[in-house]
């Protein structure tokens, strides 16, 4: 199979090497073919390379290279801009942006050297560019059916192929560079294919600045959340062998003692990049282990790709590729204990663009993804059941925050190691005082015209019955935060 596959590469490779030196597909097309047969050519020379460069420098400017396309100073005139591309391209733009975001999944394919998914997306380009070389102009309708089969055919394989990664701790790409990082070298951070700024090298930095024993401590504030949250749920995390760790690229040093704390528990780490193919997107957000966001509004931009494609019959196609999926890896499945996150804050905001120009989902296709969300959510469950498993959330800056980057982080840290019975007692307080009211009114101080009224649910036997999760430095860090769902009716 493997053969098959590097023979079929092999193919794909030289004939884009072709594509970038011929002038036989006409205007103004030819510039996006060639443009993008130079791009997939830089990725196919990442992806057949022997070994990692040591040289950050070049590593830095190869990362550059990679994402300079879609950065906000260049974005006006990418493909991967609806706008331009449907400026650039007419009524073809939307099918020629789409094409554009899944041809940059090469991007971290080729690091982790993945056959595969290299070889299928050299190959749906060649396949839209065969359409353009004939004498005639495909029809619009001939160019959405090329892509409409892309999804199609390789639906099954991409879901598969994403319920494993997210379940399967022996998939050691991403734990090899946590493991093996060098202390001093931001080197490693070029290893994940993710885009690379001075985030996640000041994270990298501010890790090293720490002591051992610093790290250990940091860590084990987060693993001891996750213990923490299984403990207080009453759930037996003896029963799980497996945890799913999120973090943003910079924290390797503080991962590598995580995953030992973890193994101590009798977890193996699980390491699941946010997905890159369209099939396995969600809108822009992005959920798993990530790099910096290279541009913001081109993912917003993308966010509804899925409109292309998104029929009930591919819906129903997806169902049976989750549901096998989840089948194959039923056993690794059952042991999952679920996420362990570690967010980011401290990042400019960003206010999005709706443009016109990008592909938006119909009203009836909105319906459509909500109703394969909510089956995938209950196919889910019945894997990994939502009553065996648990999660902690943790947060820190980014060197994005300011100048006093180093002393938020450390005052942070404190903030996380508040003592939680100390807390516990003091939310109790609030809670039943809480328990006692009908309503709870929130009104805002001096300009903030906060003004509202919040419907409690009544309680029948207010000596057992609570309104109110008193929620301390477990499956949300820090301590600090009671909460609970109101009546809607009256609120």
């Amino acid at each position: 199979m493997d053969e098959w596959l590097k023979e079929r590469y092999d193919l794909a490779r030289n004939r884009i090497h072709e594509v970038g030196e011929e002038n036989i597909c006409p205007e103004p097309f030819l510039d996006f073919f060639q443009k993008e047969a130079g791009f997939l050519c830089f990725t196919a020379g990442i992806f057949e390379r022997e070994g990692f460069p040591e040289d950050e420098n070049l590593l830095a400017a190869e990362n550059r290279e990679l994402y300079a396309d879609i950065l906000p100073e260049n974005y006006a005139v990418s493909y991967g801009n609806p706008s331009y591309a449907s400026e650039k391209l007419g009524e073809y733009g939307p099918c020629f942006c789409f094409l554009y975001a899944e041809l940059r999944g090469t991007v971290v394919f080729c690091y982790e050297k993945r056959l595969f998914d290299m070889t299928v997306l050299f190959e749906l380009f060649l396949q839209i560019y065969s359409a353009f070389t004939d004498e005639e102009l495909p029809s619009l309708e001939a160019v959405r059916d090329i892509l409409i089969s892309y999804v199609n055919d390789y639906c099954q394989d991409m879901t598969e192929n994403r319920k494993r990664e997210a379940v399967d701790p022996s998939v050691s790409f991403v734990k090899d560079i946590v493991m093996q990082g060098k202390a001093g070298s931001t080197a490693h951070l070029y290893r994940y294919g993710e885009y690379i700024t001075d985030n996640e090298i000041g994270l990298a930095r501010f890790f090293d600045s720490l002591s051992e024993d610093e790290v250990e401590a940091v860590a084990a504030t987060y693993t001891e959340g996750y213990r923490k949250g299984f403990a207080v749920s009453r759930k037996d995390i003896r029963r799980k062998k497996t945890v799913e760790i999120r973090y943003h690229v910079g924290f390797e040093r503080m991962i590598k003692h995580a995953v030992r704390q973890f193994e101590k528990m009798g977890l193996a780490p699980v390491f699941v990049r946010h997905a890159s193919h369209v099939i396995n997107r969600r809108d822009h957000h992005r959920t798993g282990y990530t790099g910096a966001v290279a541009n913001p509004q081109y993912d917003y931009d993308h966010r509804q790709d899925a409109a292309l494609y998104l029929t009930s019959a591919f819906v129903k196609r997806r169902m049976r590729s989750v549901q096998s999926g989840y089948e194959k890896v039923r056993q690794l499945a059952k042991v999952m204990g679920g996420p362990a996150v570690i967010e980011t804050f401290g990042e400019t905001p960003f206010t999005p663009v709706s443009k016109m120009e990008a592909l938006l989902l119909s009203e009836e296709q909105k319906k459509l993804k909500q109703e394969m969300e909510s089956q995938e959510a209950l196919i889910t469950n019945r894997y990994i059941p939502g009553e065996e498993r648990s999660f902690t959330a943790i947060a820190y800056p980014v060197p994005e925050i300011g100048r006093n980057f180093e002393e938020i982080f450390r005052e942070i840290i404190k903030i996380n190691n508040l003592d939680s019975d100390m807390y516990q007692k003091i939310q109790q307080k609030i809670i039943d005082t809480l328990d006692s009211c009908e309503w709870v009114e929130v009104k805002g101080r001096g300009d903030n015209e906060t003004d509202l009224i919040i419907h409690l649910h009544t309680l029948e036997d207010p000596g057992k019955q609570t309104n109110f999760e008193n929620c301390t430095a477990d499956v949300n860090i820090p301590a600090g935060e009671v909460f609970t769902s109101p009546v809607l009716a009256g609120t």
